[in-house]
């Protein structure tokens, strides 16, 4: 049987899916999962014979998809970290919940179990070790409508953080040197 980490982008969408449709509807089929992703029904029964391959789903062609449990605790994680992402894109930066569930769908595929965690963590000690983390997040809220970053040329990151003590990692970059 192959591992979570050799699940594609796209199947962890089918997963997520098909755990979905199964919270709002306790069963699913093809027509439920073609329809939520917007692919064609050719498309899902691949999908699904590549789950059933994996040992993440209980597939039987015109009949209902169940997650086998290591199949609803992938979907759970793969779940969970969409939600940490999306919420901390809403909730922290203020992005608008279109544009951070778009976002979260393309990072949970690539971001690292270790960067994951720390995320998680941060979020955590954010809100744990702050008094008043209303009153944080809305002072943030308003630097970002005052703080008119122009992040568009060469080094301008640099310039961006000068005189901030936040020091970029990577190759230090002088003014007129290329």
């Amino acid at each position: 049987m192959e591992t979570r980490e050799e699940l594609t982008e796209s199947l962890e969408d089918y997963l997520e899916a098909i755990y979905g449709i199964i919270l709002r509807k306790n069963a699913v089929r093809v027509k439920e999962i073609a329809t939520e992703l917007k692919v064609r029904y050719p498309s899902v029964t691949s999908a699904l014979k590549a789950l059933e391959k994996r040992g993440l789903i209980n597939y039987e062609p015109y009949g209902t998809i169940t997650l086998t449990k290591t199949g609803h605790e992938t979907a759970i994680q793969i779940t969970e970290k969409h939600r940490l992402l999306k919420s901390f894109f809403s909730t922290v930066l203020g992005v608008d919940n279109e544009t951070a569930d778009e976002t979260a769908c393309r990072i949970e595929h690539v971001i690292s179990r270790e960067v994951y965690i720390r995320l998680v963590r941060f979020v955590k000690f954010m809100y744990l070790s702050h008094e008043s983390t209303e009153t944080w997040l809305r002072d943030f809220r308003r630097f970002v409508k005052t703080d008119t970053p122009e992040i568009v040329g060469p080094h301008c990151i640099e310039d961006y953080f000068d005189g901030t003590g936040f020091e970029l990692e990577g190759e230090h970059h002088e003014a007129g040197n290329a």
